[in-house]
């Protein structure tokens, strides 16, 4: 490893709850990032940003779709604002390409770096470039694709080979090790958690057209009032277990939703009782209601699930149904106050006190 990578003078001391992780190298970086977002990363960045200090603690943990390559330059751009908001002085980035070798490339094994490695090295020099006027030095990055991993960094064949480096699977490892006797726990697929959310399909995808058809041309049947009382009533049900909704009912529900009085009246119910009970229906009722709806009027719900999931401490989740949303409609702006405030220092209770102060009861956080 070449010192200018930074590795070995400083290694990383990854901060959770329950651990500290210490990555002292590329391959602890990439081992690393699924127990640190709690999801095996697919067509992601992750982004560690290194807050100031002699120890360089890992502080904010970003994860984000993979851009096409015409975006490159403006995700950089944010990227960068994000990682400056929270403080950060450093970064690492692990970039995920997904997606089986094309036809006539270099297999794993081979000399040479896989096909994704170079596609996606403009997306690293942008960040690199973006994250210097900013005052952000990255001291890492790499690719991850076809099972193995290659730093854009280094450059000594010994420690990082030309033809990548076969990825460590097991929970033998020092860092595997360490994130199992801290309890956390096995990383979930990202792709999984995306289906969660997933539009309607099939046979439901003909009955929510039509539903969504009928009730649109009648549009008292979705009018605040009557959305309110519904929402509040499917509330209750879905607490106590029941959680059907038929075709023309949840039209309503999503429809009424978007109006932005609507939202934040729902958007308000999260936290109000003690325990998560509540939160975990009213996820469950946002997640049934995303389900069946088609953008952009999926934007609410997802935002709201991603509300609800932020609320009870999923912020993995909390952070697929967001994105969600934002591909529903990339300017709706609940979601992206939300995806900003997801990926802030802040907790969701301190951003709850500052939104509905009126609404929020006098308990103890």
């Amino acid at each position: 490893m070449n010192d200018t990578d930074g590795f070995d003078r400083t290694p990383f001391v990854v901060m959770s709850p329950q651990s500290v992780l210490r990555v002292r190298s590329p391959a602890d970086l990439v081992e690393a990032v699924p127990y640190l977002i709690g999801v095996r990363p697919t067509d992601s960045v992750v982004l560690l940003g290194i807050l100031p200090g002699e120890r360089s603690r890992v502080g904010p943990v970003l994860r984000h779709d993979l851009p096409p390559p015409a975006d490159f330059e403006q995700a950089a751009d944010h990227f960068a604002r994000l990682l400056a908001r929270t403080g950060a002085r450093g970064v690492a980035v692990a970039i995920y390409a997904d997606g089986a070798q094309p036809a006539g490339s270099a297999a794993a094994g081979e000399a040479g770096p896989a096909p994704a490695v170079e596609r996606l090295r403009p997306l690293h020099t942008a960040i690199a470039r973006v994250c210097a006027r900013h005052t952000i030095e990255v001291r890492e990055a790499v690719c991850v694709t076809a099972e193995r991993w290659w730093s854009y960094g280094c450059t000594d064949a010994d420690c990082c080979p030309s033809e990548g480096t076969p990825l460590r699977t097991g929970r033998d490892s020092t860092v595997a090790a360490t994130a199992v006797w801290a309890g956390l726990p096995e990383p979930v697929s990202l792709a999984e958690l995306v289906r969660r959310f997933r539009p309607p399909e099939y046979a439901m995808r003909e009955l929510m057209m039509r539903a969504y058809t009928s009730v649109r041309s009648d549009p008292k049947a979705y009018s605040p009032e009557r959305t309110l009382t519904a929402l509040t009533g499917h509330r209750a049900r879905f607490r106590a277990g029941d959680t059907t909704i038929e075709p023309a009912e949840a039209a309503r529900l999503v429809l009424g939703l978007g109006d932005a009085r609507v939202r934040d009246e729902a958007m308000a119910w999260h936290g109000e009782q003690s325990g998560d009970a509540d939160d975990q229906a009213l996820l469950a009722l946002w997640t049934a209601l995303a389900r069946r709806a088609f953008a952009p009027a999926s934007a609410p719900p997802l935002t709201l699930a991603a509300w609800a999931a932020w609320t009870i401490g999923d912020g993995v989740l909390a952070r697929v149904a967001v994105t969600g949303a934002l591909r529903a409609d990339t300017g709706y702006t609940m979601a992206r106050l939300l995806h900003s405030a997801i990926n802030s220092p802040l907790s969701a209770a301190e951003v709850r006190r500052r939104i509905f102060r009126d609404a929020v009861t006098n308990r103890a956080p």
